[in-house]
């Protein structure tokens, strides 16, 4: 076999190898990225806000000037989360990412019509129980992150938007 086309076959080979093992990998990277400093920050299974992003806003990938963010790191290894918060009359969601940071779930305001919702998130390892006050949801990781956006619209209901960010609550179920 020609001595280029030997190179050349390798090159490739390794190139497809690195090409797979960085798709597989980059994911969990991303949100260990993302999640080095929630824990001295107290945010795994505690919530956060986050003001009016802007242009120069880095704590949300991404973010819109029309959205207020807040939510939680969660790890539920050992124990259940119950997740609580007051909602607005506008859009709203909440979303449920993995580690691997796929979206495994969305609650949104065509789904929930009340004032408030509960939340009941569960881990892969949990066998969820039933619940006659909440949603329940289940994690295919035990760690992750859920992420509560917010409809800023003419900013003229702010003040209520802020009052829903103070509302929300993540805690570990105790027995």
């Amino acid at each position: 076999m020609n001595r280029y086309l030997k190179k050349g076959l390798i090159v490739l080979i390794t190139a497809f190898v690195l090409h797979i093992v960085f798709i597989i990998s980059f994911p969990y990277a991303k949100l260990w990225y993302i999640s080095k400093n929630w824990e001295s920050q107290n945010m795994i299974n505690s919530a956060f806000s986050r003001d009016i992003p802007n242009s120069n806003s880095r704590e949300v990938i991404r973010p819109s000037a029309d959205l207020l963010y807040s939510g939680c790191g969660f790890d539920v290894t050992y124990k259940p989360l119950i997740i609580t918060s007051s909602l607005p009359e506008s859009y709203w969601s909440m979303s449920f990412f993995s580690s691997n940071t796929d979206n495994f779930s969305t609650i949104n305001e065509n789904m929930q019509k009340n004032s408030e919702i509960k939340i009941y998130l569960f881990g892969p390892e949990s066998e969820p129980a039933m619940v006659e006050d909440g949603i329940i949801v289940v994690s295919p990781s035990n760690k992750g992150l859920m992420l509560f956006r917010q409809f800023i619209g003419n900013s003229s209901n702010l003040d209520d938007l802020y009052r829903n960010q103070e509302a929300l609550e993540c805690s570990l179920i105790e027995n």
